[in-house]
């Protein structure tokens, strides 16, 4: 073999274990089991688990300090200033069915025509999850109006995955908050 064909082969030889790394750098799967992996960030409401779609986030923020606003939805916690934008924050224990607390600490800042974002007590991990442990109920069976219709099964076992865009619609539609009383209009 001469030099140059050592040479050839040398370098076939780095451009596999190149683009090999990249495939061990993704667990080793093919395009399609990457597809069917689902993202989500694993959090705490009211001392309850619960899961995001990382794919319905946009940004997740610690430590910022709110400005209470007068407002008639008690679940509106006021208004936070992110990258040059002003941010209506929305309490999701309350949204969520849950009993008032202290300020949370983190805010999740939705994916969204308009900006807005909730708040809601710990973060815990971000978990990349087969499609397969994402259980969604039947259209007949889910609850139209169910804030966290279904379920992200984690390794330490199955949580409510909140479905964000829900959210967003109940909030700026101006729909009761789940497990909160109607709010009657103007007489």
């Amino acid at each position: 073999m001469s030099d140059e064909q050592r040479a050839a082969s040398r370098a076939a030889e780095l451009r596999s274990a190149f683009d090999h790394s990249f495939s061990v750098a993704d667990g080793g799967l093919s395009e399609p089991d990457r597809a069917a992996q689902v993202d989500v960030l694993t959090i705490r409401v009211a001392d309850q688990r619960y899961a995001l779609r990382l794919s319905e986030v946009q940004a997740v923020h610690a430590e910022r300090r709110l400005v209470a606003v007068p407002a008639p939805a008690p679940e509106l916690l006021g208004l936070v200033g992110l990258r040059g934008l002003v941010v209506p924050i929305y309490d999701l224990r309350l949204l969520l069915g849950h009993a008032a607390g202290p300020a949370p600490r983190w805010l999740a800042l939705a994916r969204a025509a308009s900006p807005i974002g909730f708040a809601f007590d710990s973060l815990e991990a971000h978990l990349r999850l087969s499609s397969h442990d994402i259980v969604m109920p039947n259209p007949s069976e889910a609850r139209a109006t169910s804030p966290a219709p279904g379920s992200a099964v984690t390794p330490d076992g199955p949580r409510p995955l909140i479905h964000l865009p829900s959210l967003i619609e109940r909030v700026t539609r101006g729909k009761p908050g789940h497990g909160l009383p109607q709010r009657e209009g103007p007489r």
